[in-house]
């Protein structure tokens, strides 16, 4: 006698529903496939929603980023406004280089419009760059930096005691 056989005797199963042979296992089959895609689904909603997240996160950075320049522009041109009266400049370099008066007549903003048509236009420029462009002339002209908020006596004072031309240098 061989000992390959099969020592035990294959177990009957008693069906007491009336499906046929396979089909529970073809139910089985289906809920674990329904389960999946369910899951699959549960997934997908989640990165979408972090997804949502990190750029609502990322539109606020920006918009508080930008809100920051426009400020630091602002006080960039009533500095170079005040610093220009001092020196006795009565018309700023460039129109945006100080602050517009709200009560500017019609006939100075029709000049300007076509100061503005012979020149490139400020509108042209972003924040960030008016503010590199002011920053500069603040520098050079005037020797003041607006985030130290101090006006220095020489060039060379200014570069040992000034940490850099930008807001990020002076964090």
């Amino acid at each position: 006698m061989s000992r390959d056989g099969i020592v035990e005797p294959i177990p009957l199963n008693v069906k007491t529903g009336k499906s046929g042979i396979g089909h529970e296992a073809l139910l089985k089959r289906k809920a674990e496939e329904k389960l999946e895609s369910y899951r699959r689904k549960i997934h997908m909603k989640k990165e979408v929603e972090e997804r949502a997240a990190e750029q609502f996160r990322m539109r606020l950075k920006n918009k508080q980023d930008e809100m920051k320049l426009e400020g630091d522009l602002r006080r960039s041109q009533r500095a170079c406004q005040q610093l220009d009266t001092q020196k006795n400049i009565q018309v700023p370099r460039e129109a945006w280089y100080w602050l517009r008066l709200e009560e500017e007549t019609e006939e100075e903003e029709e000049e300007e419009k076509e100061q503005d048509e012979d020149e490139y236009k400020s509108e042209d420029l972003s924040v960030l760059e008016k503010l590199q462009i002011l920053t500069s002339y603040l520098r050079e002209e005037h020797l003041y930096c607006i985030w130290c908020g101090t006006a220095y006596d020489d060039k060379e004072d200014l570069s040992s005691n000034c940490p850099g031309p930008t807001s990020a240098d002076h964090d």
